[in-house]
């Protein structure tokens, strides 16, 4: 299972609980089955374009919410580690479990990929 398959999906679940859907809500509006939509949120099924449109209609979300994972401009005067992970920390205490492990995923990736990038430069 491709990991970002994986996040994506975890990204669509965590949104549609958000917006307090059910998967068969979900079905009804973007005219999917929901078993499919299911294994989108598993990250067991690849997602064609025309899909990821119909579920982000849906959800009234915009393609970088899925994958813009930045609340804070590094340039500006905020942004200190210490009031950013203080940020984080109130905000993670207030999270399920469930989530606080997807972010922590996320972050793993990014991280991930920014080390990637630096190497190949």
């Amino acid at each position: 299972m491709s990991e970002l398959k994986k996040l994506i999906g975890d990204k669509i679940r965590i949104i549609r609980n958000n917006k307090n859907l059910t998967l068969h809500q979900l079905s009804q509006l973007t005219g999917q089955q929901a078993s499919y939509l299911t294994e989108v949120e598993l990250g067991k099924r690849n997602l064609s374009i025309d899909s990821l449109e119909k579920i982000m209609e849906a959800l009234n979300i915009k393609p970088g919410d899925l994958l813009d994972f930045r609340e804070i401009e590094p340039d500006s005067q905020e942004f200190e580690t210490r009031s950013i992970l203080e940020v984080h920390y109130q905000y993670l205490t207030k999270k399920k479990s469930e989530d606080v492990k997807m972010i922590h995923k996320i972050t793993q990736e990014i991280f991930k990929s920014i080390e990637s990038s630096a190497k190949s430069e």
